[in-house]
């Protein structure tokens, strides 16, 4: 139970920490079957260098897909320059207005990053066109009328074999998934219509057994084109206008005075994919965005109201706020919960170019973890409803005391410095500080870990042609301190071109973990290698297979675990 708790605390934490580290650096033994299911950094630049080619070719509609379906990585930076070349494809295919959507997509989304003042020339570019002759525009629309198919599916086989000494072997990871992504799009002469199918099934075949379906998009979109009115019906994944999870209802969206749009939505919102929607979790969201004569300030508020069986489980205000100059961009967002009358989520992220070379980025956040909602009270409690809860509170104790009690409080601060030395060689310096407050008291019999402040400092090498043609080599270190443990990180990847259409990864990394209070030393090595393989240009195979060896050392007793893991899947697009 505790660690069960633990783990819902510690998620969007461990989340900050790994986004706010650049590469793809090493993992510890309890991610391994996380890091086989994640998107991999190297892959994803593979496929964009597939779509560069494509789109040298003038393949436009191939390049669109492929850029289309890479906007979506979890990579942010990647994910970011995908979305635009995916609106320079279609525009190059004449979709004027689908264009525009797409620009305007990515200035939501990315709003205050490097690239926005580039994307908003496209789009300037693009509103600025609208004087070319009738004539043309309705050639234009006439070739969008014809509704589009695309997508991609996939599946993967994923497996880990592990044991520790004396014991048997054990399987944690057996499973077979299969994924869906499809997307539709047509127009008539006044609408736009698009729609979103993406989810998937997971047969799991380990010693858990846990097989799970899941649907991350189920939607309709429709957009009045020439008023700018946009529907949308279905289940939305989106923390837009203050909504965190995956909201299954309607938003509404209009534009004002020119100078504004506004937002309504009403619905349900569940935690995961897995959960289907649940009227008990109802939703009701208000927001605003207002557009300033000058495009590099952008200003979004909102106010949100979230209940649980009738009780109030989240009221709260609040917003982002972004700007830009030619130099640098920063963006804030705030979230302030009325009901429990505490700052939620407060963030800032500043990039400098403080010269051609280098470049500085800063972050700092404070946050609830989870965030603030009345069924954090159930943290921690097994076969207790809300209900129940409420009755059996202490007088004068409430249920949102009780909620904030088994809340966290985390507050992290990042600088990462990155310098290319020469043409070929790139450095990067980077600072992580976190601190999780105390956490509460589940179980009287088990005493529950003191509050956790730890430091990490990193310097990653990026050597560009470094044993061989068109290689490139990424070495580093990471040296963390903290109350609960100190460590250390060194690790090394190796991207070798074998072919145009054929990469090849090799990894090793090494760590040593002590752990304060136990006097205990983990030490792990883990080597690895993986093959990203164009059978076809939209049919990739994807092969990795790695082993790591465990030996952890206790005042009583030595142990040694030893484990092998590999994935192997075939990516259809179409």
């Amino acid at each position: 139970m505790i660690r069960d708790s633990l783990q819902v605390l510690l998620g969007p934490l461990l989340l900050c920490v790994l986004l706010a580290l650049p590469g793809a650096g090493p993992v510890t033994a309890a991610e391994n079957s996380a890091a086989i299911a994640t998107d991999d950094r190297q892959e994803v630049a593979l496929q964009l260098k597939e779509a560069a080619r494509l789109y040298g070719k003038k393949d436009y509609a191939a390049a669109a897909d492929i850029y289309r379906r890479l906007s979506e990585t979890a990579d942010p930076e990647q994910a970011a320059w995908a979305l635009e070349l995916f609106g320079a494809c279609v525009e190059q295919m004449g979709e004027r207005y689908d264009a525009l959507a797409i620009y305007d997509s990515w200035l939501q989304r990315y709003a205050g990053t490097a690239g926005e003042v580039r994307v908003r020339q496209r789009r300037d570019a693009l509103l600025t066109s609208s004087a070319a002759p009738q004539a043309a525009r309705r050639v234009a629309s006439g070739r969008s009328n014809e509704a589009a198919i695309f997508g991609n599916a996939s599946l993967m086989y994923r497996g880990m074999r592990s044991q520790v000494d004396g014991q048997d072997g054990q399987t944690p990871i057996s499973s077979l998934a299969g994924d869906l992504d499809l997307q539709v799009r047509a127009r008539t002469d006044s609408f736009l219509l698009r729609s979103r199918v993406s989810g998937g099934y997971l047969e799991d075949q380990s010693d858990r057994g846990d097989s799970t379906g899941r649907v991350s998009n189920l939607y309709l979109d429709i957009t009045h084109e020439p008023s700018g009115a946009e529907l949308t019906l279905g289940r939305q994944r989106s923390t837009s206008y203050g909504i965190y999870g995956y909201f299954d209802g309607a938003t509404f969206s209009y534009p004002l005075a020119g100078f504004t749009s506004l937002t309504v939505m009403a619905g349900t919102v569940a935690n995961n994919s897995q959960d289907a929607p649940n009227s008990d979790h109802q939703v009701y969201g208000l927001g605003t965005e207002l557009h300033f004569p000058d495009p590099a300030l952008r200003l979004r508020l909102y106010g949100v109201e979230q209940t649980f069986d009738g009780l109030t489980e989240r009221r709260a205000i609040g917003g982002e706020v972004s700007w830009f100059n030619d130099f640098s961009n920063y963006l804030l967002i705030a979230d302030y919960d009325l009901e429990f009358q505490e700052t939620n989520n407060l963030m800032f992220n500043g990039n400098w170019n403080i010269t051609d070379a280098t470049n500085l980025a800063l972050s700092l956040g404070y946050q609830r973890s989870p965030f603030l909602s009345a069924t954090n009270a159930l943290i921690g409690e097994y076969d207790v409803s809300l209900d129940q809860l409420v009755k059996g509170l202490d007088n004068g104790t409430d249920i949102y005391d009780a909620a904030l009690e088994r809340t966290a409080l985390s507050q992290y601060a990042s600088l990462v410095v990155s310098h290319q030395l020469t043409d070929r060689l790139r450095v990067v310096g980077e600072s992580f500080y976190y601190e999780l407050s105390d956490l509460p008291q589940y179980d009287p019999n088990f005493k529950t870990a003191d509050s956790d402040t730890n430091t990490t400092w990193g310097l990653q090498f990026i050597l560009e042609d470094a044993l061989f043609p068109d290689d490139s080599l990424s070495t580093g270190a990471r040296y963390t301190i903290g109350d609960v443990s100190d460590g250390v990180v060194l690790y090394m990847d190796e991207k070798l071109r074998l072919a145009e259409d054929i990469d090849l990864i090799l990894r090793l990394s090494g760590s040593q973990r002590t752990m304060s209070d136990y006097n205990q030393d983990t030490y792990t090595v883990r080597p690895a290698i993986q093959l990203y393989w164009y059978l076809k240009p939209d049919l990739l195979l994807d092969a990795e297979a790695g082993y790591e060896w465990m030996s952890q050392d206790f005042q009583s007793e030595n142990f040694q675990v030893n484990q092998v893991y590999m994935l192997l899947g075939l990516r259809k697009r179409f």
